[in-house]
């Protein structure tokens, strides 16, 4: 029985086994070959377009003639046919041997939605110098500013971060050089319409794409601020499907590594160059106050939906730093929330936000580096009781490592912007647009600082009292209110869009603070601040402040497009400010674009091959610079003293200002010429002149008396001329192998010139920049006369030393002298601080699940004046300690130092590995809960390629019209390497 139950079973596993076999077999045969061809829309083959089966890694390339064949095609397969450049086709294979495939232009890239000044366009219909980063071309890594996130990524955007170590410091920007001489000549900042906001009150991850600005075309809507461009911040909005949520979680944590410090004499050296009284100590100064490693943490989660009628978002992040120096620090808690709703059948949408960020700063004094390369090494930190050292010689002096732990110096800050919108859609038909919309938006900011200064402290040492105290508090908030009206007109082969608008801000400053000296306790520190003698003594300090100004414009735009080929712009701003003379309240802004896309002309027909696009374009505009103090145009006093009258001490006033009632904006007239061009679909790019003449340029001028109270005024006199020229590539290198490779170039050169600074009343022959560091000090750096070049360093020509070790330089018959007969009459032009040539390399691969970009950066063609070497870089300089190479490759020279003198301008020019990221992408199968996930490991800074011998020349101010002084107290550099990962869950 068990015999037969055996032979059975056997029997019918080997009849499963074979139906198995037989199975498989036939699914075996039913495997297909396919093959076909790959064309473009003229039936030429496509080289190496890519051939892949859906969902597997099985695929081909095509060969020269177009041709693929795959092998092993299941009959249900998907093929994903695509190339760079064109539109990417899916096509099922329904059992076929045989497919053949017309592949498109990829028209995604002239159909990109760029966002302009109150709307946005495609990027075919632009014809002004507009450039727009994306999310995705964003540099990675832990930041301080988000603007880092576009450093090098525009032509004639300058984004320079002097101390990227230090969470409490910022970057300062540029667009196209530096015009102004008194007011700001950095770029308006708009975030989602709201003009003037700070972008450190976004979180870097909340920023879909940053939009410059460049020319007066694009930028005169923006009317007396638009002069130094603007800068366009575009948050994300609500994704997804509607009716699921997308949640995002992006963390990262940095660590900035500190370089080498600076090579100065050690304790021992100090002690055999016998430069000072041997102490007994062996300190390492600079050491003991910068730290080898600081850190920067990054939390942010995001929570994003949509419904059929609108969407909403909300995000969380905390941000905690430290920086190199013993002190400084930075936490940060930001929220932000968004929403759209529609209704009434879409007519009627209503949008809001608000971005809140609290702020805690704590701040160190950079000062002190300065102090620490320059202290006798052989001085020690601590008194043999365990307090700290107090240098009694020279006047002055202090222990850096005490000073930085004795005091107390530190702030919050509160940002907060919020709009709230209503538009209505009045008209929605396929010829016809209209719509409506009245927004207001609230931009605030406040600081409180408090300070503390222990009695145990150098500061309370030479003054004389037991401790000081400080507290400040300051607000800033602008009230905005805006009316725009949209219509779009399309009648096939003619298109328009219109915008016209109002705009009303009202913008506030007040401050209150107060001051005292000399109290019991330490421990009370700023929290009682009435406790101190001084006030009793009448000494204490008490004050209070406040301005006011109002902006209100209108303005409008009209854009033309005729078949895709021809594309005009024009606009207009009427706007008045408060802060303008009595005579000058009102002003226009008017601006025109045009650019001709000459691929759609027939006689470029048989250029399609080569050419994709090219569009030269021309535009004009006026635009203003008005970032100055309220009221100057008013005649103001302030208090001068108490007066004993009648018996009681009365608070005195005197004039402080003369009224200037023709007091105006600064007038920014600017040409742009360019070209736009894509070529093979994988080449794209553009080149542009620009011309921008700055006229009325603000300045203080010495005022006739009379009939002028005051001895000085200030007043619209100078022009500047700025021309440039900026070079953008961006080009697929390797599209036919498994390794994607996309790189870029951006180029850009300028120069800025003086052309004119007296008028018939107001004269001056020159201006004097930059006073040079020191009591009494009456030299400047800088000098500018008419004709001349921003950026103009003035000083004595170095001539060699004599055979005493003194610095010799030229007299005015270029005669050799020696330094110590210097006379102001031998001073002369000596080089420039301005940068000539800006240029970034980007470089983009991707293998896999891998990706990898590589950044480069450099500046050249300025000069830069070593402070380090002219304070401290030579034997007889009047500091303790020196560098190492006063007594090596500079040991011949014993005179010089202290004297403004080409011997301490150097060549600046750099090229800087800036970024390198290397990410990973993974997606899921079971993408139920977690929907995909990048891990990245990011490095910044790594090294500098350069023959300037002090701080690391990247990080040296060239912005503004004071460019190229190396400061002594720079903040020390770091390599920052950061790992992150970003989890998107739905």
């Amino acid at each position: 029985m068990k015999k037969k139950s055996l032979k059975r079973c056997l029997k019918k596993r080997m009849i499963l086994l074979l139906g198995f076999l037989m199975m498989t077999g036939v699914a075996v045969a039913q495997q297909l070959q396919v093959q076909g061809k790959v064309t473009d829309a003229t039936g030429e083959g496509l080289i190496g377009a890519s051939v892949l089966v859906k969902g597997t890694t099985s695929g081909v390339i095509t060969d020269i003639d177009g041709n693929y064949v795959l092998l092993n095609v299941n009959p249900d397969a998907i093929l994903i046919f695509s190339y760079v450049g064109y539109q990417t086709q899916e096509l099922n294979v329904s059992g076929r041997n045989k497919i053949d495939v017309v592949l498109h232009d990829d028209q995604q890239v002239l159909e990109e939605v760029v966002v302009v000044g109150y709307g946005s366009l495609s990027k075919k219909e632009v014809s002004s110098s507009i450039v727009q980063v994306d999310k995705k071309n964003f540099n990675l890594g832990a930041m301080n500013n988000p603007m880092e996130m576009v450093s090098g990524k525009v032509a004639g955007l300058n984004v320079n971060t002097q101390a990227a170590a230090n969470p409490n410091s910022s970057s300062s920007l540029q667009v196209r050089g530096a015009t102004s001489v008194s007011a700001s000549n950095s770029p308006l900042i708009v975030i989602d319409g709201v003009a003037g906001g700070d972008i450190r009150n976004i979180a870097a991850q909340d920023i879909e794409s940053i939009t410059v600005l460049k020319d007066a075309g694009s930028a005169a809507i923006y009317g007396t601020r638009g002069a130094n461009g603007v800068i366009l911040v575009t948050t994300k909005r609500g994704s997804g499907e509607a009716g699921k949520t997308v949640v995002t979680y992006d963390s990262y944590i940095a660590f900035n590594v500190a370089k080498p410090s600076p090579d100065i004499l050690s304790a021992d050296e100090f002690r055999r160059s016998r430069r000072g009284t041997d102490y007994g100590a062996d300190t390492d100064w600079y050491g003991l106050i910068t730290r080898d490693v600081a850190y920067d943490t990054n939390q942010y989660i995001s929570i994003d939906g949509s419904t059929k009628n609108g969407f909403y978002g909300a995000s969380f992040n905390y941000k905690s730093a430290n920086g190199l120096d013993i002190v400084s620090g930075r936490e940060e808690f930001g929220g932000r929330f968004s929403m759209e709703q529609r209704v009434l059948e879409n007519r009627l949408q209503f949008n809001g936000s608000l971005s809140a960020r609290r702020v805690n700063e704590t701040w160190g004094n950079d000062g002190f580096f300065d102090r620490a390369l320059t202290m006798n090494p052989t001085m020690p930190v601590y008194n043999a009781d365990g307090s700290y050292y107090q240098p009694t010689s020279p006047t002055g002096a202090t222990n850096p490592v005490a000073e930085l732990a004795l005091r107390d110096n530190n702030g919050q800050r509160m940002y907060l912007l919020g709009t709230a919108e209503a538009k209505l859609n009045i008209l929605q038909t396929e010829k016809h647009l209209l719509n409506t919309t009245l927004s207001y938006s609230l931009h605030y900011n406040d600081m409180k600082q408090q300070y503390y200064a222990s009695s145990a402290g150098s500061e309370s040492y030479w003054n004389g009292y037991k401790g000081r105290a400080e507290m400040k508090y300051q607000k800033w908030y602008t009230n905005r209110l805006e009316w725009l009206g949209n219509y779009a007109l399309n009648l096939g082969d003619h298109n328009i869009k219109a915008v016209v608008g109002y705009t009303y801000e009202n913008s506030i400053w007040e401050q209150i603070g107060g001051s005292n000296n000399d109290f019991s306790f330490d421990n009370t520190k700023y929290w009682d601040l009435g406790s101190g003698s001084y006030l009793k003594d009448g000494l204490a300090s008490l004050y209070s402040g406040r301005s006011e100004s109002t902006l209100i414009g209108f303005f409008g735009r009209l854009n033309y497009n005729w078949k895709d080929m021809l594309f005009a712009s024009a606009s207009l701003r009427y706007e008045g400010s408060s802060k303008f003379g009595t005579n000058q309240k009102w002003g226009y802004f008017p601006a025109a674009s045009l650019a001709w896309e000459m691929m759609e002309m027939g006689f470029m027909k048989n250029t399609r091959k080569v050419l994709t696009s090219l569009k030269p374009r021309v535009s004009f505009g006026i635009t203003g610079r008005s970032d100055f103090d309220a009221y100057k145009s008013l005649s103001t006093y302030n208090t001068n003293g108490s007066y004993l009258f009648d018996g009681h001490w009365v608070t005195g006033y005197a004039p402080s200002s003369n009224a200037n009632p023709d007091l105006a904006w600064e007038k920014s007239v600017a040409i742009n010429l360019g070209v736009d061009f894509v070529l093979w679909n994988r080449l794209r790019g553009s080149v542009e002149y620009f011309d921008r003449s700055s006229k009325d340029l603000l300045y203080t001028y010495t005022a006739p008396q009379p009939p002028f109270v005051y001895s000085t005024i200030l007043v619209n006199v100078g022009t500047t001329k700025n021309t440039g020229i900026e070079v953008s590539l961006d080009g697929d290198i390797l599209t036919k192998t498994a390794v994607k490779w996309t790189s870029g170039i951006n180029y850009s050169y300028g120069k800025t010139k003086l052309t004119k600074l007296s008028n018939d009343i107001y004269k001056a022959s020159y201006l004097d920049l930059y006073l040079k560091p020191g009591t009494g000090s009456s030299e400047y750096f800088f000098r500018v006369q008419e004709g001349g070049e921003i950026g103009q360093f003035y000083g004595y020509e170095y001539a060699g030393v004599d055979e005493n070790g003194n610095m010799l330089i030229l007299n005015d018959k270029d005669e050799q002298i020696p330094i110590s007969q210097a006379d102001a009459k031998y001073k002369r032009y000596i080089g420039n601080g301005a940068p000539k040539h800006f240029l970034s390399w980007s470089n983009n691969l991707t293998w896999k699940n891998f990706d990898l970009s590589v950044f480069f950066r450099g500046t050249f063609g300025f000069d830069v004046f070593n402070m380090r070497k002219y304070g401290m870089g030579l034997q007889g300089c009047g500091t303790d300690n020196v560098l190492r190479s006063a007594y090596l490759e500079d040991k011949n020279i014993r005179t010089g130092g202290g004297v403004i003198s080409s011997y301490f301008l150097e060549d600046g020019s750099f090229i800087k590995l800036e970024n390198v990221t290397l990410g990973y992408n993974f997606t899921p199968k079971n993408r139920k809960l977690l929907d995909n996930m990048r891990i990245y490991l990011s490095a910044k800074n790594l090294f500098t390629l350069t023959g300037y011998s002090g701080n690391d020349p990247s990080i040296i101010d060239v912005n503004g019209i004071q460019p190229g002084v190396d400061s002594n107290s720079a903040y020390p550099t770091a390599t920052q390497l950061s790992l992150g990962v970003t989890l998107r869950f739905k």
